[in-house]
């Protein structure tokens, strides 16, 4: 009698008809499951927006200029509370009503905003409420076929990346650049053409300048040599006629130079509108040809006519601070500052009993006083206290000199003699004798100062 199988080895476990029978319900239930969620969902989920309506702004550019127009030959500009009309001539460009020179390059700019104007974005909507308006800024342009075309401005846009602009005539707001609205705006002035001042004169070719100030002597400094005109020797010869500190007179040449204008006051105008008539200053500089410019002052703004022109410019007034520096005692060559060491030989100062004989040989670094030997550097220093006495006054009413209180008599190294005497004038100066002129002041505690040092080398 056979033995039983083991139940896992018995046939019957290893089919699957019943298991397959028993799962069927499964897919159904899921499906019914699914299908309640979703129902569910669609009762408790918020209501599905329905499609807003088409966008009232488009991203596209947008060429507002017709194609074809070209570049307008006129352009009439209402901007800022500003009128005037830019046009294209044969000779260049030129403003409605004025005869005033034009900056070529700043003009064709203008003109060329109406070839063609870009459109960053179109909206739609009440122009009022981007800016726009019958009382808007406006530009007409004309073309060479005689159409025209307006474009009206509006407000910036809120980020910073445009102006609201529309055509005339037309329903949409546009989106312009800042560089378009910067050239509308940068008004008439930025239209005129400034004279260039360096073109008629220059430090270096500059013969003479007369400078006129109220309340102040007229003074004009000259090379000494017109034939060259590089020749930094300069002379005064108004009021006098004396040698002028070369260094000083070069600033004033190179604060000449630098003179350039700044913009446009007015097209014409009286002379007493703009402080002309009565000027804080009158240059008459002359160079290849004479150019007088004549400086006035107006509510706190410089002035400046060029010449006999009509229009009147602006001018830096930070560039005028040099007029100041101009006067006699500043320009003239300071006393024994004309002459230097290598070209003296002997020097004697005289006071009063006292003389006091100084020979020099700079070459070889050999100096006495009185006969006896000076260490080099015992002699320098007080001898640049006797070349650096300055000029402090100019007088034009000196009297006859009393006698000298110092005399300083040079023997120079080519066997010429020159000498300069300090006078008493009153209690506090002295009076310069120098040649035959007598009409600057020096302290005299400035010159008993020197002779007290040169009085301390005797032993």
């Amino acid at each position: 009698m056979s033995q039983p199988q083991n139940a896992l080895d018995a046939p019957e476990t290893l089919r699957k008809g019943p298991a397959k029978a028993r799962l069927w319900w499964a897919p159904v239930i899921c499906l019914i499951f699914l299908g309640l969620c979703a129902w569910i969902s669609g009762v408790f989920a918020p209501p599905v927006q329905q499609a807003a309506p088409a966008s009232t702004a488009s991203a596209a550019f947008t060429q507002l200029i017709p194609s074809g127009s070209g570049t307008p030959v006129r352009a009439a500009l209402s901007i800022d509370g500003e009128t005037y009309t830019l046009s294209s001539t044969e000779d260049g460009y030129a403003l409605a009503g004025e005869s005033i020179a034009l900056d070529a390059n700043a003009a064709k700019e203008l003109l060329a905003t109406g070839a063609s104007i870009t459109s960053r974005q179109t909206l739609q909507g009440d122009p009022a409420e981007f800016g726009i308006g019958d009382a808007s800024d406006r530009v007409v342009y004309t073309y060479a076929d005689g159409s025209e075309l307006t474009l009206l401005l509006g407000n910036a846009v809120p980020t910073g990346e445009g102006w609201y602009a529309a055509i005339a005539g037309a329903e949409a707001v546009h989106v312009v650049n800042n560089a378009l609205h910067r050239t509308l705006y940068a008004g008439k002035s930025a239209l005129y053409a400034l004279p260039d001042l360096g073109e008629r004169f220059s430090a270096q070719t500059l013969l003479s300048a007369t400078i006129i100030q109220p309340g102040k002597d007229t003074i004009t400094i000259a090379r000494v040599t017109e034939a060259n005109p590089f020749n930094t020797v300069v002379e005064l010869t108004q009021p006098i006629h004396y040698p002028a500190n070369s260094e000083r007179a070069a600033e004033i040449y190179l604060a000449l130079e630098q003179l350039t204008l700044s913009g446009v006051a007015a097209v014409e105008g009286a002379d007493a509108d703009w402080g002309l008539d009565a000027p804080v200053a009158t240059l008459v500089l002359q160079d290849q040809e004479t150019t007088t410019l004549t400086i006035g002052q107006a509510e706190g703004v410089y002035t400046l006519r060029l010449n006999d022109t009509a229009a009147v410019y602006t001018i830096d007034g930070a560039l005028l601070d040099f007029l100041q520096s101009v006067t006699v005692p500043y320009l003239a060559e300071q006393l024994p500052g004309l002459v230097t060491l290598n070209q003296v030989s002997a020097l004697t100062l005289t006071t009063g009993e006292e003389t006091f004989r100084f020979t020099t040989d700079q070459a070889n670094h050999a100096y006495t006083l009185n006969g006896q030997p000076l260490e080099e550097d015992v002699f320098l220093p007080v001898y640049q206290q006797m070349i650096g006495l300055l000029i402090e006054r100019y007088t034009v009413t000196a009297e006859a000199p009393e006698a000298a209180r110092v005399r300083l008599d040079y023997t120079l190294a080519d066997g010429s003699d020159w000498s300069l005497i300090l006078a008493a004038y009153d209690e506090q100066f002295d009076l310069i004798v120098r040649e035959d002129c007598a009409c600057f002041l020096i302290s005299r505690a400035k010159v008993d100062a020197m002779v007290d040092a040169v009085r301390a080398l005797i032993p």
